[in-house]
Order: C-alpha cells, then sequence, then structure tokens
C-alpha cells in the first residue's frame, strides 16, 4: 500500500439549529472530541476504472491523546433519485453496507491538534492508499469515512466519521451492461442552463442621500467588498474561474446567464471612482458663524479613503468582458424579498426592487433578460402573482423558482407553470438547488427542501457537499433525458445568489457541468430558450417550512418606514434650475430599505440572527436619518415669551430649511378658543435657507396670557417640522396708554413747575445776600 503522509492543514465551519436540521440525521455519529473531514476531492467525476484522489483532515478538540488511527471506506448502492443524495448524507455508520478493510494512517494527535492526509482510493477493487471501492457500475454513490483510534488509552474505538458522494461516469471502451445506467435507453440528453449569480452582503453603509448630476461621495462600513474584489477575493474568483472554463468550451457559455444584483454592480461601480471607508457625515448643513468656518469640522467626516478602488475597476472590466455577448439577467436589488417586497405594497420600493435590467445596460452596455425575477427564497406568494400579473407589462413576468413551489393542474412536471393572472414559473430542480444552496463557505438551508432531509450543513466540509451537489445533477440530467415515454426535459441549476464558494469548489461544480455537455450527457440550453418552453396552467404551493423568512414584522416595520419615505420626498419640491431632486435625494433610503429585506445569508444557520439584527439597524439607521432631516426644516421663535401690546404687535419668526431642495410650507398653530394667528399663507423656504416671517395675534379680552404652538406643514396639511411652544402675554391696551402718558405728561409739568419756582427763590435770597 502507499504510505499516506501529512500534508498543510485547511479551515472548519460551524453549526446549525432546531429548524435547520433532522434531529435523527446522524444520531449515531460519536461525540469523542474528534472530527474528520474531507477538504478536496477530485476529480469531480470519476469513471469507473479511475481513482479519487481524496485531502482529509483529522481534528483532535479533545482534551487527550489520539494515537493508533485507522480509516476505512464503507458506500451504500447507487441512489437512484435526486433526493436521495440528501437522504443519504443524513445515514448513520450502520446504514453503510459495504464495507472495506482499516488502513493505518501515520502518526499521534495531541489534544487541539490537527493533521492532514492525502489518500488515493480507486473506484474498482484495486488497491490504493486504501483500498477499492469496488462500486458495480456508473451511478451516484453515497461514502463514508470511517476513523478509529485509540482516545486518552482507552483502546481503539469508533471515534468519527464523514460523509461524501461519488459520482461515477463510464469509460469509453467499458464493458458495462447497458443496464447499469439510467440512461442508457434515452434517445436525447437532457438539457442543462445553469446561472453564474454575483451577489454580495457587504455593501454600501447606511444613512446616506442622493445627489445629482454627480453622486455623492460613496461610504462603505468597511473594506469587506474591497476584499472580495481583490485578485484572490471571492468576486474575483467566480469570475476567473467561469472565464477561464468558458473559454475552452462554447456550450458551456450557451447554458450560463450571469445573474447579477444590480446593489453590487452600481456600488462596484462607485468604488471604481473612489469611495471613504466609516460613517457617512450628516448631509444637514448646520449654520456656522463666520469666525469659526476655517477652524471647525464641518463635516463631523472621520472616515478615510477606501483602497479598493483600483480592485474594482480591474473587476468591474474583466465583468464587461464576460458579458459581452453573453446572457446576463438581474437578481432583486440587494436580494431583496421579492414576496416581503410585495407586503410592502409601495410603488416606488417595488419600481426601485426591480430596475436591474438598466443598471445592468447603464453600466455594462449590455442587454440583459427583461421581465424575469429571479427569488432568491425559490418561491413566490399567491400576492406576489397577483402583483405581477397586474404590473402592466407588454410581456408575462416570468419567476424562476423552485419545483415544488409551484403545481400543475394536471399533475404533470412541465417546465413552465402559467399562474393565475398570466405569470409565468421557470422550474427548477428543488433538490439540485437545496444542494447548491448548501455549498461554499456560508452553506445556506434552502427555503423549499424538505424538512426531514436537513441536516447540519455545518458538519459537513466545502468539497463534501460540492460532492453532492455534483452528484445531484448527474442524476437530475440522468432523469431528464428522453425516453420512449417523454421527450428531453431541461434541468436548470440555480445556486444562492451570495454564492461563497472557493476557487477549487467552483472549478469542481464547472468541470461536472462542462464534462457533461462534452460527453454527450448533457445539451446545452441557453437561459432565453429555456424561457420560451411550452407551459402548463398551476397555482403556487409554497414551502412546508422555510426556516428563516423574512417576518411579518419586518414586513410591517418596513411598509412603515416606506410610507415615512414617501411623505418624506413630498416634502420637497423641484428646482428647475438644479439637477437634484426629491427622489434622487431619497432614492438611498430606498435602497436601505430594500437591503434591510435581503434573502442574503439569511437562511445561512449561524447567521441568521445576525441577519435580522443587521436589517433592523439598517432601518433603524433611515429612521434616524428621515427625523434629522425633518429636524432640519424647522421654525425658530425670537424667545419663549412673547408680550403683546395691541393686535398688530409683530411676531417675527424665522423658518428654516437645511434640506438641499427648496421646501414649501403653511404655519400653522394650536392655542386656546379665540385665540387667533394671522398667518403669512404659503411659503417657499429656498434650499439650505431660511425665510423671516412676521405675523399677528388677537386675544379675546378674557385672555391675558396663553401659550402658542406653531409648526410647518404642507400645502396638503402634512406636518414637516416638530412644534414650537411659546407663552403669549397681553401687555396693556391703547387706551391704557394714553392715559398711562398723560399722568406722566401731568406730573413732568407739575416737577418742572416746582423745579422753576425753587431756581428762582435760590436765585432771590443769593440777591439780597449780596446787598
Amino acid at each position: 500500500m502507499t504510505p499516506v503522509v501529512p500534508v498543510a492543514s485547511a479551515q472548519d465551519a460551524p453549526a446549525g439549529g432546531t429548524l435547520w436540521s433532522n434531529p435523527e440525521a446522524r444520531s449515531a455519529d460519536p461525540e469523542s472530541g474528534v472530527s474528520l473531514e474531507i477538504l478536496g476531492q477530485q476529480p469531480a467525476t470519476v469513471t469507473d476504472s479511475g481513482a479519487l484522489d481524496l485531502r482529509i483532515r483529522v481534528t483532535n478538540s479533545s482534551d487527550q491523546e489520539l494515537s493508533g488511527l485507522q480509516l476505512r471506506t464503507q458506500h451504500q448502492n447507487a441512489v437512484d433519485a435526486p433526493d436521495g443524495v440528501a437522504t443519504s448524507l443524513m445515514s448513520n455508520q450502520g446504514e453503510y453496507p459495504w464495507v472495506g478493510p482499516f488502513q493505518q494512517l501515520d502518526g499521534t494527535l495531541d489534544p487541539g491538534e490537527e493533521r492532514q492526509f492525502r489518500l488515493t482510493v480507486p473506484v474498482d477493487g484495486r488497491a490504493g492508499s486504501l483500498s477499492g471501492l469496488g462500486l458495480d457500475g456508473p451511478g451516484v454513490y453515497p461514502l463514508l469515512l470511517n476513523l478509529n483510534a485509540d482516545l486518552g488509552g482507552s483502546g481503539t474505538s469508533f471515534v468519527a466519521a464523514t460523509r461524501t458522494t461519488v459520482t461515477v461516469t463510464e469509460t469509453d471502451d467499458s464493458d458495462a451492461p447497458d443496464d447499469t445506467a439510467d440512461t442508457a435507453d434515452t434517445d436525447r440528453p437532457a438539457g442543462i442552463t445553469m446561472l453564474w449569480p454575483l451577489s454580495s452582503s457587504a455593501t454600501a453603509g447606511a444613512g446616506q442621500v442622493g445627489d445629482a448630476p454627480e453622486p455623492n461621495d460613496l461610504y462603505l462600513p468597511d473594506e469587506s467588498l474591497a476584499e472580495e474584489l481583490r485578485p484572490e477575493g471571492r468576486l474575483s474568483t467566480l469570475l476567473s474561474t467561469y472565464r477561464s472554463a468558458a473559454a475552452g468550451s462554447d456550450d458551456l457559455q450557451e447554458a450560463t446567464c450571469i445573474a447579477i444584483d444590480p446593489d453590487l454592480l452600481e456600488t462596484v461601480s462607485r468604488m471604481s471612482e473612489g469611495y471613504r471607508v466609516g460613517e457617512a457625515p450628516s448631509p444637514v448643513e448646520e449654520p456656522v458663524r463666520l469666525r469659526d468656518r476655517w477652524t471647525s469640522n464641518r463635516t463631523g467626516d472621520d472616515s478615510v479613503e477606501g483602497t479598493g478602488a483600483a480592485d474594482a475597476a480591474s473587476w468591474l472590466e474583466e465583468l464587461r468582458t464576460i458579458v459581452d455577448g453573453q446572457c446576463t439577467v438581474p437578481l432583486p436589488f440587494g436580494g431583496a424579498d421579492v414576496d416581503a417586497v410585495t407586503g410592502i405594497d409601495d410603488p416606488r420600493v417595488t419600481e426601485l426592487s426591480e430596475r436591474g435590467t438598466e443598471t445592468i445596460s447603464d453600466i455594462l452596455d449590455t442587454d440583459s433578460a427583461e421581465g424575469v425575477v429571479v427569488p432568491g427564497s425559490g418561491y413566490v406568494s399567491d400576492a406576489s402573482v397577483q402583483r405581477f400579473s397586474t404590473a402592466g407589462r407588454e410581456t408575462p413576468t416570468t419567476v424562476l423558482v423552485a419545483q415544488d413551489s409551484v403545481v400543475t393542474n394536471d399533475g404533470d412536471e412541465a417546465g413552465i407553470v402559467t399562474l393565475p393572472g398570466g405569470t409565468r414559473a421557470l422550474r427548477f430542480p428543488a433538490a439540485l438547488g437545496s444542494a447548491l444552496a448548501a455549498t461554499g463557505e456560508t452553506p445556506t438551508t434552502a427555503a423549499y427542501s424538505a424538512p426531514a432531509s436537513r441536516r447540519d450543513l455545518g458538519d459537513d466540509s466545502g468539497a463534501e457537499r460540492m460532492a453532492a451537489a455534483v452528484g445531484v445533477l448527474d442524476l437530475e440530467l440522468r432523469g431528464a433525458g428522453s425516453s420512449d415515454s417523454a421527450p428531453a426535459g431541461n434541468v436548470i441549476a440555480t445556486p444562492p445568489a451570495e454564492w461563497t464558494v472557493n476557487e477549487d469548489d467552483a472549478a469542481t461544480w464547472l468541470e461536472a457541468v462542462t464534462g457533461r455537455l462534452e460527453d454527450g450527457s448533457a445539451r446545452a440550453v441557453s437561459f432565453g430558450a429555456a424561457l420560451r418552453g411550452v407551459a402548463s396552467d398551476g397555482t403556487v404551493q409554497e414551502p412546508e417550512a422555510d426556516p428563516a423568512p423574512v417576518g411579518g414584522d419586518e414586513i410591517t416595520e418596513g411598509r412603515g418606514l416606506a410610507e415615512d419615505l414617501h411623505n418624506f420626498t413630498r416634502i420637497m419640491v423641484d428646482n428647475d434650475n438644479v439637477a437634484l431632486t426629491p427622489e434622487i435625494f431619497t432614492r438611498p433610503m430606498v435602497d436601505d430599505l430594500l437591503r434591510s429585506l435581503t434573502d442574503n445569508r439569511r437562511r445561512v444557520a449561524d447567521e441568521d440572527a445576525v441577519a435580522r439584527d443587521r436589517a433592523t439597524e439598517r432601518r433603524g439607521s433611515v429612521r434616524a436619518l428621515i427625523h434629522e432631516l425633518r429636524e432640519s426644516v424647522s421654525l425658530l421663535p425670537p424667545g419663549s415669551v412673547f408680550t403683546r401690546t395691541s393686535d398688530s404687535s409683530p411676531l417675527i419668526v424665522v423658518a428654516r430649511n437645511g434640506l438641499p431642495l427648496p421646501v414649501r410650507v403653511n404655519v400653522d398653530y394650536e392655542s386656546e378658543d379665540g385665540v387667533t394667528l394671522n398667518t403669512p399663507g404659503m411659503q417657499l423656504i429656498p434650499a439650505q435657507g431660511s425665510v423671516t416671517l412676521q405675523m399677528t395675534t388677537s386675544f379675546p379680552s378674557n385672555i391675558r396670557e396663553t401659550d402658542l404652538t406653531m409648526y410647518l406643514e404642507t400645502p396638503d396639511d402634512m406636518r414637516i417640522s416638530d412644534p414650537v411652544t411659546i407663552r403669549m402675554a397681553s401687555g396693556p391696551g391703547s387706551g391704557a396708554l394714553v392715559v398711562g402718558i398723560g399722568v406722566a405728561v401731568v406730573f413732568g409739568l407739575f416737577a418742572v413747575i416746582r423745579v422753576t419756582k425753587r431756581r428762582r427763590q435760590l436765585a432771590n435770597q443769593r440777591g439780597r445776600a449780596r446787598r
């Protein structure tokens, strides 16, 4: 046997929760503190005369020494249906009936230590690092690696296991009988269509506003997106891996449609022009004294210059090269949940969530599929179907959903289903969608997956989960091929929007798809051709147990926020002399609302709570910004007390506008019955300016003091500013004033007479003294 030697190490994954996995899954696995996982599995598919190359890792997380490592393979019979792959991965060790001999692994592991090994495992009965599997012809086989060892001197026992899937294909010169392959009798291979998604949870910081003709500076909360755009980053790897694979396969290019999140595209485009990292400064310009203008930090901007502008520009250029002549389809903006947008029921929110085709055209200078909605959840509600049906589009909306989320009226397996109102549902295989959702560094539990077949995805490595997806693809293609009883179908592969596969896993998937196209077991079907298929009538069927939908409380909060945004936008009026409009100014806030409804990361077991908190925080930032902006439109009274001497005494207040657009306002008030404030009528307060308002009041004779509360409102009576209250005191009237003046004059004359008389007396006395 070939000796097994240690190699370099890799990384682990987190665990899941209650709704996320069947508690009976792998219930007999030992809890020894020792783990075993496959870090690499090549090739993607192996011929029946080939061998698997495995890279495994053993980790000793216990507090005892691990020695005497022994490893063996076990496998089940070939899976006969796509759903069977997920079920097999839940099986206990005793449910893998074929058992190979144990092979010694070198080394002893101290507590906290890990070690990696490379293994060669022949598919047939030959020997390698481990004994051959002896697999019986082409098929998809569940494989288990069983690790025995001595933990802490207690004797050799079963300490860990890991599971994967092996997809075996037939060699050209294989003598296997025709009945070993499910597709042997097919006349035409199944079609395959694939989305290649580009999206990211890393996006613009909350609390920004728009400007025109040039946009405001872009503020990102951190450099997470820049990391993804760097040459070895996730988004760069997705582009480079696909570009390399597509360069040698016209069929792969035809079968693939690049699915692009317009939020990501807009953000990267702006990043390429330069950006800031940190919290965006307040958009409200506070008054500053002249002497402070050169010494104060007027913006309050503590951000730093971003470092990823060049990488953003390079990534954007590579994307432009790839989509030149390639199919593209927009994803919902920011991954916003389609049903949540429906629940908010705001025309502007809906419009901005579906602006992807325009964004792709503007930035990439290419056309994209129109009228196509790709829900991140994989399903839509009846309410969303109704929304799409009444949208007034020239062509019906098509939604790309999981096969089990719609049902045909006659029970057939049509690839396209026409829903009530004319909306069309293009179906992808639920088993394949679930398997692809489970791949990557942040595996997702598909909303539409069968709860009984869910497992803790964090217990499997990325390579193991990708191997399962490759196996499901093989079974879907076999089942969709034509036969004497049915024409060939089409398999649509839909990875999650924010696909977190690394370079190896992305290459494995592309190798599997390309291999099927090259060996003739699949044919390329463009996304456009898939959309044109024959449809059957049917209805939607929401999933049995979505582990983490956008909640009703979130939708209610979002609906209220959308109404606040609508009302705030109405406060401002267009100015023909500037390019900025109220809609442009508030659009980033609507974008933040959409981002808070994202499906991205929501169904990742250990990130669900974090995703919800992040969404709540983003909505809170928008609400706080609206409040701050509205407070910048205010009334400034002369003081807290105003004493009037007559009905014509002027009450002077200043109406201030800190917004970058004019606002049209009226002054309204509240006070006791009979108190009247004579307001000046509708006023236009200039952008970031003020107007002085002079008003008068009238009081009933029985009121000497009262409170007067004033506020600004729009011409259609929507309150804008916070109220201000002043104490009104009525001073003496005009009659009393005349009497008072008269008395003062009399007393003044009397005083003058007395002073004059006294002076004369003193003068006379001085005269007599001289004589």
